[in-house]
């Protein structure tokens, strides 16, 4: 893969009838694990927004930033992490999953390729979904869940309270009024539909155990894996920084100026030549 690379979203930024869905994504470099690394208690959305925000380039001619990201439903943002994350370290994925049932490890090799959806064929800003509560039909107008949707659950206390605020933000109406059932009740009825107009939103890997031959269901979180893989902790990227700089004598800011595969790179040249390296 090059140093950049363009990943079309699947819903895309809308204004109007244009639909943006074009995105360039650029390496991050050590300034970015170093950003994300003092960011570790920031919320994870919040930690994928600012990412984010430094490694996409643009969206069509919209240059990125962190409202712009704020902005991308929760599907782009996953669609924009599974492409950076196979950006710096290629296409394959190895996974551990434990069985619930009988606690077999399983290894399964996942790739980047199949974990994005298509674009969507159709996107809107609100969309009506018909369903049944307490034995009655209601319909609710509601809109995807978005960066900044994730960022203010986030900062509420709790899961309920988490899951409250999305609902307040999200459904503008039920049955022509405001959302007056309560948050929960609204979640649980909406929560299936909102997936399906949102697939990329939440990865599900399917399978039975090799052991027991029960059903095992697994969630693909790109937060969880890319952020893990650059953030391995603060005392390795200052080892590997010291490295470089002991042998080509570049300051901090030169070396962290380097995208991850160039640093790891240089690390590699070193260790072949017999220098120290972490």
């Amino acid at each position: 893969m090059s140093a950049a690379c363009a990943i079309t979203l699947p819903h895309g930024l809308r204004d109007g009838r244009r639909r943006r869905s074009e995105a360039e994504l650029r390496l991050p470099t050590g300034a970015d694990e170093a950003y994300l690394l003092s960011a570790e208690h920031h919320s994870r959305a919040e930690q994928v927004t600012g990412l984010l925000a430094r490694c996409v380039v643009r969206v069509d001619d919209v240059e990125a930033d962190d409202d712009t990201i704020r902005s991308l439903t929760v599907g782009d943002r996953e669609a924009l992490l599974l492409g950076l994350r196979g950006l710096v370290f290629g296409d394959e994925l190895a996974c551990v999953v434990d069985c619930p049932t009988c606690d077999e490890r399983m290894d399964i090799d996942l790739r980047i390729s199949d974990l994005l959806v298509a674009p969507y064929p159709e996107t809107a800003e609100r969309h009506t979904i018909a369903f049944e509560h307490d034995g009655k039909s209601h319909e609710a107008v509601v809109r995807l869940p978005t960066g900044a949707d994730q960022e203010a659950a986030a900062r509420k206390a709790g899961v309920d309270a988490g899951v409250a605020e999305l609902v307040t933000r999200c459904v503008v109406s039920v049955d022509g009024r405001g959302a007056a059932m309560p948050p929960d009740a609204l979640a649980d009825a909406l929560s299936e539909s909102l997936a399906a107009l949102d697939p990329q939103a939440e990865l599900v890997i399917d399978m039975s155990c090799p052991a027991c031959d029960e059903p095992v269901t697994a969630l693909v979180d790109a937060a969880t894996v890319l952020l893990a893989e650059l953030t391995a902790s603060d005392d390795r990227l200052l080892r590997e920084v010291d490295a470089i700089a002991r042998v080509y004598h570049w300051s901090e800011d030169q070396i962290l100026g380097l995208d991850v595969r160039r640093r790891r790179r240089y690390l590699e040249l070193l260790a072949d030549a017999g220098d120290e390296a972490p």
